[in-house]
């Protein structure tokens, strides 16, 4: 009698990803996530327009640095990766998917993967089309300008990785929880250590994700902040997805969930 072939590992991370995927696409997240980019796009793109003179590149930067680093970038990898464990702990799913030839591990990434890569889906785009807005009729400054856009889109990019992560880890930790600790964190440390003084500020990856982006310091005692370039921040925002990832990947594969009620 031979053995069932068990999966590879990137096989599964990709199964397990298509379905939380086709999850995500008929769930509720999605909806409100593509709602909430509109309504931030249509106040961007109306206070272009309504204003009196209003520089199309001073819009799309304040309306990113505003709308998206200190709105949606919270808000989208919270609604796509805070539940991804925790829902299947609170339906009491999880112990019908662990028993699959699938690892823990596997189970994480694959979430993990389907959540950022939706949370991308809605900021790249959303990103992209508030360039296209404010520059409408500017349409030679439109193309001068998209190196800038490149580059905050790269910094959007890394900053959802990283706070995917961080949602799915403390949904994995406490999944009783999962909701509020998330915004406890990004609350705390990544929306109000980012106007901290002195080396505090670089806590947050949120600021550190501004820096790349190309934003001015906003703040309180700008002077006692320490200039940080570019590659650093890179690094420090890569490996900090990374350490959360790992984290996330070791709690899920230590823990015995358990459920209140029968």
């Amino acid at each position: 009698m031979t053995a069932p072939d068990v999966p590879s590992f990137p096989t599964s991370v990709l199964a397990v990803a298509r379905l939380s995927g086709l999850r995500l696409m008929r769930g509720k997240k999605l909806r409100l996530a593509v709602v909430a980019t509109l309504l931030v796009l249509f106040a961007v793109v109306a206070s272009r327009y309504l204003g009196d003179g209003v520089d199309p590149a001073v819009a799309t930067r304040e309306g990113t640095e505003w709308g998206f680093f200190r709105l949606l970038l919270f808000l989208v990898p919270f609604l796509f990766n805070s539940g991804a464990i925790a829902e299947e702990v609170e339906a009491r799913t999880f112990s019908l998917l662990a028993a699959r030839p699938v690892s823990r591990p596997a189970i994480v990434f694959g979430k993990l993967m389907a959540g950022a890569a939706f949370s991308l889906l809605v900021i790249v785009p959303g990103l992209l089309l508030l360039h296209v807005a404010c520059f409408a009729t500017e349409p030679s400054a439109m193309f001068e300008q998209f190196p800038g856009t490149l580059r905050v889109i790269g910094a959007a990019t890394l900053l959802t990785l990283f706070y995917s992560t961080v949602c799915a880890f403390w949904g994995a930790l406490l999944p009783e929880a999962a909701g509020i600790v998330s915004a406890l964190y990004l609350s705390v440390v990544e929306f109000c250590f980012a106007w901290t003084p002195g080396f505090f500020r670089f806590i947050s990856m949120n600021y550190l994700a501004q820096q790349i982006a190309g934003f001015p310091k906003r703040g309180f005692l700008l002077d006692s902040i320490p200039d940080l370039s570019a590659p650093i921040a890179i690094g420090v925002l890569v490996s900090a997805t990374v350490l959360f990832a790992a984290l996330g990947a070791l709690v899920v594969g230590l823990s015995e969930y358990r459920f209140a009620s029968a």
